[in-house]
């Protein structure tokens, strides 16, 4: 399945197995394991996203967070995002139907820590596969934070189709494996 168009209308047709309950689980366990990585207890400033309803959600990690560490949510404006401050008191549905934030104070990418990154794909090389508008293909050439792939294991692929530009993640975690880009794979 070379066409990356065809893989993600795959992907997503097997997204919808899976069912609200099941997706409440799975985030909650792939939210567990990302928090216990080596570094975490170190690192205070962290880029999430907030989740479309087929992505894995990362409320579990907003909610332990918030007040703990700094977190940030990227912001669409044009072809591009933005980071800026998160606060459950300030958000508002952003392009796509995405949650933002709504207060924007934009803020280097530069200076976070970890960005948790959603993908409709990954593979066992850290490649990652997104919607197709090269929105986080750009901010994460501004930054040297750890790039952290989260996803449902039925979004871990073999391999997927990369170019040039896409940038690899440095771990992937799903709700049963963690694989490193250098390609160990922990259970």
């Amino acid at each position: 399945m070379n066409d990356k168009r065809q893989l993600r209308q795959e992907i997503k047709r097997l997204k919808q197995t899976i069912s609200p309950g099941q997706r409440a689980l799975l985030s909650s366990k792939i939210c567990a394991a990302t928090e216990a990585l080596p570094g975490f207890g170190q690192v205070s400033r962290i880029m999430l996203y907030h989740a479309l309803p087929d992505e894995t959600d990362t409320t579990p990690m907003l909610t332990a967070w918030y007040g703990k560490k700094d977190l940030y949510l990227p912001i669409v404006k044009g072809d591009d995002l933005i980071v800026s401050p998160y606060s459950p008191r300030a958000l508002k549905q952003g392009a796509f139907g995405i949650w933002e934030p709504s207060h924007i104070q934009e803020t280097d990418p530069a200076s976070i820590e970890w960005i948790v990154v959603p993908g409709v794909a990954f593979d066992r090389k850290a490649n990652r596969l997104g919607r197709g508008k090269g929105f986080y293909d750009r901010l994460l050439t501004q930054t040297h934070a750890l790039k952290i792939g989260i996803c449902y294991d039925l979004q871990l692929l073999d391999e997927i189709p990369a170019e040039p530009h896409d940038i690899k993640m440095d771990i992937i975690v799903t709700e049963n494996n963690i694989i490193y880009k250098n390609n160990e794979l922990w259970h």
